[in-house]
This record gives C-alpha cells, structure tokens and sequence, in this order.
C-alpha cells in the first residue's frame, strides 16, 4: 500500500484555491527553484531582458515579483537601479542572503495587487510565469499597476506561459528538477478558459516525505496580451517564443514573452490631435505639449 501522500495524486486530489500562491512559494520551493535555474541560465535571460528593453546605463527597473532576485541581483550588477518586491516571505529572505542589498538594489515584501509606483521606472519585467494568479478583475488590475509603474516611453516585458504548448502536454507528467529533486504533476488544462489547475508531488533523493503543491493559473494568447495591454494604456511592441530572442510566431513553443512600452506624452496628445481632424495652423487645433516648440527648434 502506498503512503498517504503518494496517494493524493489521484485524479480526485482538490484543486488550488484563489489563495494558492501565499503557501506555494515556501522554502521548500525556493530550494528546488535554486536548482531548477542556475546563475548560468539567469545570467542567458537577462542578457535578454538587457537587449529587449534596450535601457540606458543606470535605469530603473521594477522586478514585480522578484523570487529571490536571480534576476533583479544581475541587473543590479550591470549598473541598473532594482527594486524586486515579491510577496513570499521565503523569498525575500533568500534574495537578502544572497544578494548585497545598497542603492542599486532594494528588496521590498508587497502583494503585486497592492502596488502605488506611479511613473518611477524606465522599466518593469515580470517574469517566469508570475501572471495570471487572481481573478480576471484583479490580473487586469495587476498590470494596470504595472503600467502606472512605467515612466513615459518605459517598457514592461512579461514572460509567460504558451496556451497553445499547454494544450497540447499529457495530463501527468514526471520530470526532473536539478540533480536531486523528481516531480509528479497532474496537470489539468481547461483549452476554453486557458485556466491550468496543476497538483505536483515533489520527490528529493535523501528525504522520506514527499511535498505536495496546488496551483491555479490564467494563461493567454497573443490577441488577448494586446488587448490586456491596451486597456492598460500601454503599447505592444512585439511578441518572443523564448529567450533566444526569436519572434513569437502563434505555434506551440512554450513560452509567449511580450514587450509593451508606455507612450509619451507628447505622442499621444499628437494622436488625439490627429483623431480630431486638427492640423497645425487650423483653429481649433489642439496645443502642442509644453516645450515641443522649444525642442524642434534645438533639433533644426
């Protein structure tokens, strides 16, 4: 007879709650996430993340939710000024112990939902599938904070999940997570909603117990990012199938990464000009952004 444990992998076992993430990432996790992503490969995605927001020495980025600052510690090492929030308290202690905290770099324990960073960072990156945990209503929220984050012509990247790869994996799966750890997943997609509900046993080579996880997840396709992004008032700028830098091209590849920016201002007081049927010269037009006229005549 197998042992209680091993015995909730059947397909009974209870699906992840709303609340699933505030017991998910616990120390256990941050162990095997340790082993799963080694600096070699953090080091790959963010000479990724360095190109594809393509920032100035120094700029600020927003790391929304950091985990223990594998990538928020690299960036800060290349010059740029970090803040990694993250709402698991394992996480924040492990990005502290392993990363010198000064001013290029802050960790800060806060629920994504209850962000107020309005306009201080030429970037924020959300990465390795942390979209896409609440409610409809509350992801929408989400990065609407992200995007009030954005100063204007900042850039929001999001690294997430591929629906059409997902649909297409076995419900149970076993694979390997670092040289000691094996896990058991059954994974249960629903292809109308794109909600995965996802239960894992985790076995490591030493230990007589076996660690169980729920989550719940929200995933999307590249029509539903634009229009999630647009009505968070940013705009899409391209889509990645992974961190090779290769365009998104709608087949299954695992990952669906997005890069959006915030407009400036004075392009968007151009747009609505425009929408107005206003031309310069014209009563009626609408005013050029303070100071336009005093930069075209600098760059003439």
């Amino acid at each position: 007879m197998l042992p209680a444990p091993i015995r909730e992998a059947k397909p009974s076992m209870p699906r992840a709650d709303h609340d699933w993430f505030r017991r998910f990432f616990d120390a256990d996790y941050v162990a095997a996430l340790r082993d799963e992503k080694p600096r070699r490969q953090s080091r790959v995605e963010v000479d990724f993340l360095v190109r594809a927001l393509d920032l100035p020495a120094g700029a600020r980025i927003l790391d929304v939710p950091c985990g223990f600052g594998r990538h928020a510690g690299l960036l800060a090492r290349r010059g740029f000024h970090v803040v990694g929030v993250d709402l698991s308290p394992a996480m924040i202690r492990e990005a502290r112990r392993l990363w010198t905290v000064g001013p290029r770099l802050r960790f800060r324990r806060l629920d994504m939902r209850r962000m107020t960073f309005r306009g201080e960072f030429d970037a924020v990156v959300n990465l390795y599938t942390s979209f896409g945990y609440f409610t409809p209503a509350q992801n929408r929220a989400v990065l609407r904070r992200m995007a009030r984050a954005l100063r204007p012509g900042g850039r929001l990247l999001v690294d997430h999940r591929d629906p059409a790869f997902d649909a297409t994996l076995p419900r149970r799966l076993w694979y390997r997570v670092g040289p000691r750890r094996f896990v058991l997943e059954d994974r249960r997609f629903d292809r109308r909603t794109r909600v995965t509900h996802s239960t894992r046993l985790t076995l490591t080579a030493g230990q007589r117990w076996v660690v169980q996880r729920s989550l719940r997840l929200q995933e999307f396709t590249l029509p539903q990012w634009r229009r999630m992004l647009r009505e968070a008032g940013l705009r899409f700028l391209r889509a990645y199938s992974g961190y090779d830098g290769r365009s998104y091209r709608g087949t299954s590849t695992r990952r669906l990464i997005v890069l959006a920016e915030r407009p400036r201002r004075r392009r968007a007081v151009r747009r609505r000009a425009t929408r107005r049927g206003a031309t310069p010269g014209r009563q009626g037009a609408a005013a050029p952004p303070r100071g336009a006229g005093r930069r075209r005549a600098s760059a003439s």
